[in-house]
């Protein structure tokens, strides 16, 4: 809280409330109460912050299922692909004749 202009007045209470002998649970209510939840270092388990603890495991989830779908998906054209036709023996030769004019040979 270095520089936080809320810093000063929270220690302040902090301090009083130690000092009267509340305890940790006591200190972190009150302060909920005074500062909502703001104060909290992890959001609680309940209401809409629930939604903070839940949303990442479901993005992580729905990012793996669309990978297994689109992954599936690729497998299924690649292996349903039409083969190419026989080759023409004249054009094959024809074409390897014309590689070999201009490619260099060691």
């Amino acid at each position: 809280m270095i520089g936080c202009p809320n810093s000063i007045p929270m220690r302040a209470d902090l301090r009083r409330m130690m000092v009267e002998g509340k305890s940790d649970k006591d200190i972190q209510s009150a302060f909920v109460d005074k500062y909502t939840s703001v104060v909290l270092s992890a959001p609680s388990m309940t209401g809409f912050n629930l939604t903070a603890w839940v949303m990442p495991f479901a993005a992580l989830a729905a990012g793996l299922l669309a990978v297994f779908f689109v992954a599936r998906n690729w497998r299924a054209k690649a292996a349903g692909a039409t083969p190419v036709g026989p080759i023409d023996v004249k054009y094959q030769s024809r074409v390897e004749e014309e590689l070999k004019k201009y490619s260099p040979e060691d």
